[in-house]
């Protein structure tokens, strides 16, 4: 959770250190996903809001207007007014329903399936990340802004701190491959680190998967932005 006076903290250092939303974030564990609320409310401009995630995090605050991990999809929906479209993807379904349906009224939302449509039945056969043909991208209608918490791949292949979805490692880097290439990306946040107290998994190993699919992102948006595309601005 963060309050109002450990915002204005994080917005000053965000300040000092001349960072801007247009660019890639790596926000530590899901615990700091509010990190993406805070810089939303830096984009100056009309945008959609990419959230792929195993959780929605549109929860009510529990107490008071706190900004919270689980409910800044729904604080940047009520306050920021550059917001025009929210699509959330890869959340767990059983949490979707919990939603109170007027927070969750114009969210679009798509499980794994209807992303790789063309090979419901064996996602993973269309997983390579130089293999887009089955992808089923959201329709946005303005720049985005794509945020990333790998909790929503799989626990078999990668360790998070919190409970997890049931996307591969390369259907992700797949997804975030094609909305890069076929979107302009205005913004870039990503979480989902394990936490070094964690006693569900080998500390070590899942560090190294982690670091490894940092890697890869880096390398995506590096490919990209060589090739004269519009990955950030």
């Amino acid at each position: 959770m963060c309050d109002d006076s450990a915002i204005e903290q994080i917005k000053e250092l965000i300040k000092a250190q001349n960072i801007a939303p247009e660019e890639v974030h790596f926000i530590d564990s899901g615990n700091y996903h509010y990190m993406s609320s805070i810089l939303t409310d830096m984009v100056k401009e009309p945008f959609s809001l990419v959230v792929i995630d195993h959780h929605p995090d549109m929860q009510r605050p529990m107490f008071g207007d706190i900004l919270s991990c689980g409910g800044w999809v729904l604080e940047v929906m009520r306050n920021n007014p550059n917001l025009k479209e929210v699509y959330v993807i890869g959340a767990d379904s059983e949490l979707i329903d919990k939603l109170d349906e007027e927070d969750k009224a114009g969210t679009r939302f798509y499980s794994r399936d209807d992303i790789f449509a063309g090979d419901s039945a064996n996602p993973e056969n269309s997983a390579d990340p130089d293999d887009s043909a089955a992808l089923s991208l959201p329709d946005t209608g303005y720049p985005i802004y794509l945020s990333l918490d790998k909790d929503v791949i799989c626990k078999e292949e990668l360790d998070t701190n919190w409970d997890q979805g049931d996307m591969t490692i390369s259907q992700v880097l797949t997804l975030v491959k094609e909305l890069l290439k076929n979107r302009k990306v205005i913004g870039f946040d990503i979480c989902g680190e394990i936490s070094f107290d964690q006693e569900d998994c080998d500390i070590e190993k899942a560090l190294e998967v982690n670091d490894d699919f940092n890697r890869k992102i880096v390398q995506i948006v590096t490919d990209l932005c060589q090739t004269g595309l519009n990955v950030v601005e």
